[in-house]
């Protein structure tokens, strides 16, 4: 199995009231036990909209956000999927993905030294 990262990209939670917040993660939060459940869960978590950005070749440091609303990280999820297609599926099965994009990834496997 190989790891895959989601980034769930976008963000319309500034508008929802309480309760539909709720009910978001409640529905994600049973995702989360599922992947857990069938050993697919490496990782994930929320992201703060703050931050830092570092750009290359300068010494500037800007605080964030940094982009527009549709193009904020505000999470991750890393998987364990046998390829980029099944990987695929579960991002697809996660409730968040009808309020944000998702990119499905492949943890690129740095070998040890």
């Amino acid at each position: 199995m190989k790891e895959f990262m989601f980034l769930m990209q976008g963000d319309d939670s500034k508008d929802l009231s309480p309760q539909e917040m709720q009910a978001r993660m409640g529905g994600y939060m049973q995702w989360m036990k599922k992947m857990t459940d069938e050993g697919r869960l490496k990782a994930g978590q929320p992201l703060e909209p703050s931050g830092r950005l570092l750009m290359r070749d300068q010494s500037v440091v800007t605080d964030g956000p940094f982009l527009e609303p549709t193009e904020i990280i505000g999470g991750y999820v890393i998987v364990l999927a046998a390829d980029l297609d099944e990987a695929t599926e579960l991002a697809k099965g996660c409730p968040l993905l009808s309020h944000c994009d998702i990119q499905v990834r492949p943890v690129f496997d740095v070998p040890a030294p």
